[in-house]
């Protein structure tokens, strides 16, 4: 099977036909490919991660796979429910973004986010708290799971 390369826009530019803004290229982590970043235009405010631990979804660096284990749970995850329901440009595979991933697009394009507010990831820390980024100048990476905060979908492109 021969893959045809696509041609990514500008980071931080909106990716016509894939759904949102483009964050870049995240590495070849734990034998994953390398793939493209797309962040959802929309987010969630004042979302709660869930109340319970979820040793499945403990990934830095797949959010996918973390998503998917906070949804089979039977206590609800609001952030993920959210990330998984989002659709854009007929899209339908947008998930929570992994610590990872969403340190990616700290590093790539901070201005889609507004500082000094907490995003979900998907990961996992403790049995009270989940790994969260803060876009401001603070370097908190967790909160307490039961806390609103904002949350972006992110969905990914072989590289």
């Amino acid at each position: 099977m021969i893959l045809q390369s696509i041609e990514a826009p500008a980071i931080g530019q909106y990716w016509q036909g894939q759904g949102g803004l483009y964050a870049g290229i995240m590495p070849d982590y734990e034998g994953h490919e390398p793939k493209h970043l797309v962040f959802s235009i929309d987010e969630a405010v004042d979302i709660e991660w869930g109340s319970d631990h979820v040793p499945e979804a403990t990934s830095r660096t797949d959010g996918a796979a973390n998503t998917q284990a906070l949804l089979a749970r039977a206590m609800p995850h609001p952030a993920a429910k959210w990330a998984d329901d989002y659709e854009k440009d007929g899209h339908t595979d947008f998930h929570l973004p992994s610590l990872a991933e969403l340190n990616v697009a700290y590093v790539t394009m901070p201005e889609l986010f507004f500082p000094n507010d907490m995003y979900w990831s998907s990961t996992d820390r403790d049995a009270i708290t989940a790994y969260a980024r803060n876009f401001g100048d603070t370097d908190l990476d967790f909160l307490f799971k039961v806390f609103g905060a904002r949350a972006r979908a992110v969905r990914t492109i072989p590289a």
